[in-house]
């Protein structure tokens, strides 16, 4: 079985308060885009859950695939010699802010329910899905979306087609570590589908990326000096919104040979 495990960019991700357990309320958009992992997943005569990828930055024994296998085991109670063996081509950067290993689990999920023959519903997996990460849900949701709560309250909407120029400065960072750092401010914005495309771009962890990563910094001025730039997520990959894809192709040029650049279009549903 061939799945093909697709990356999402925020075209704005407002922090709102923070919840008792901890998790943060937040406002986002997720737009999916043509930028993919593909994840290969297979049964073996052994038991129990194999894992390997082109990527060796990768923790064999502590990633997103594993514990999506894992937790699907344990939730239909599975009892089998048999076990699956999942060989993940990561095309997508990791500690980008792209969703990789969020959709990466999504995939996993929605594999082995057609695999293991399980018969789980959407929205069944989707509340599995939220058990391994608050980003989980949408992918397997498989639309762009408005959210809000912790990101897992989705509402379909889709916004007019783009091209993208993402622009990964080769710096990888912890999600979670940002939302440990960030520090609620005294003015709180409201963005909701009336207004969203007001803010487009709008991103709380903005400043403090510029603040800790003068690549970023100096990389967001080199992108609203030629076009738009924004953050993805909590970083590190940035981009640009533009109406044709030669536009794209014609501003890649300005940017580093060492970072790694991508151009992508809007995708509605996967």
């Amino acid at each position: 079985m061939i799945l093909k495990s697709p990356a999402k960019i925020n075209l704005f991700l407002n922090i709102t308060g923070i919840r008792k357990d901890g998790y943060h309320e937040i406002q986002t958009y997720f737009q999916l885009i043509n930028l993919f992992d593909e994840i290969h997943i297979s049964e073996i005569s052994s038991s129990g859950v194999v894992f390997k990828s082109n990527n060796e930055d990768i923790d064999p024994n502590d990633n997103l695939c594993v514990s999506a296998a894992n937790l699907l085991y344990k939730k239909i109670g599975r009892n089998s010699t048999k076990g699956i063996e999942i060989d993940l081509q990561k095309n997508i950067p990791i500690g980008a802010g792209l969703g990789g290993g969020s959709s990466n689990a999504a995939s996993v999920l929605q594999g082995l329910n057609k695999l293991w023959e399980c018969n789980l519903s959407k929205k069944d997996l989707i509340s599995i899905g939220k058990e391994l990460g608050a980003d989980v849900p949408v992918f397997i949701n498989g639309s762009s979306a408005y959210a809000k709560g912790i990101g897992t309250e989705i509402e379909n909407f889709h916004v007019e087609p783009k091209f993208f120029l993402l622009v990964y400065p080769l710096i990888n960072v912890s999600t979670k570590a940002m939302y440990k750092k960030f520090s609620i401010g005294d003015c709180i914005t409201d963005i909701n589908l009336d207004n969203m495309h007001e803010n487009i771009g709008f991103n709380s962890f903005e400043a403090m990326l510029c603040e800790e990563y003068p690549e970023i910094n100096s990389t967001l001025s080199l992108m609203r000096k030629h076009n738009n730039g924004y953050v993805s997520g909590s970083g590190s990959c940035l981009y640009s919104i533009f109406d044709k894809e030669e536009d794209a192709r014609n501003t890649r040029e300005l940017f580093p040979r060492e970072y790694q650049t991508y151009i992508v279009h809007s995708l509605n549903k996967v």
